[in-house]
């Protein structure tokens, strides 16, 4: 199964899989000046309880604000991804292996010294950022 045929191939009560994702996925949706995403897998068929996971990058430059209208983990996956919630003041620097939780309405600032990835799953429908 391609990575593109997965969102569409998937019913709600089969496994599937979107083999070697994170190596061979291109991010299509460009992010302000530094930032890519796009989703791999989305439970489209959940009506109003939606779930959506893929990929997002950072790189080096202009600070990224972005606010969720969508809950939303986020596993760092290599560099650093640098989060500031703009309203609160508060900044988290993340390396591979740590965990952020995003909660619904938060504006925040995304940037980082050199590069970052991240695989995600927010509470929404596909590719609905």
């Amino acid at each position: 199964m391609s990575i593109g045929e997965s969102k569409h191939s998937n019913p709600s009560d089969t496994l599937a899989v979107s083999k070697n994702a994170m190596q061979v996925h291109e991010l299509t949706t460009p992010l302000g000046k530094i930032g890519w995403i796009d989703d791999v897998f989305t439970t489209h068929w959940d009506g109003d309880k939606p779930i959506s996971a893929g990929f997002f990058t950072v790189s080096a430059g202009e600070p990224l604000d972005y606010t969720y209208g969508y809950n939303e983990l986020k596993l760092v996956t290599e560099g650093t991804v640098v989060l500031e919630d703009k309203t609160k003041g508060t900044k988290i620097v993340a390396h591979p292996g740590d965990v952020l939780s995003i909660p619904k309405g938060t504006p925040v600032t995304f940037s980082t010294p050199n590069f970052g990835k991240a695989f995600y799953v927010g509470q929404r429908a596909y590719r609905d950022w």
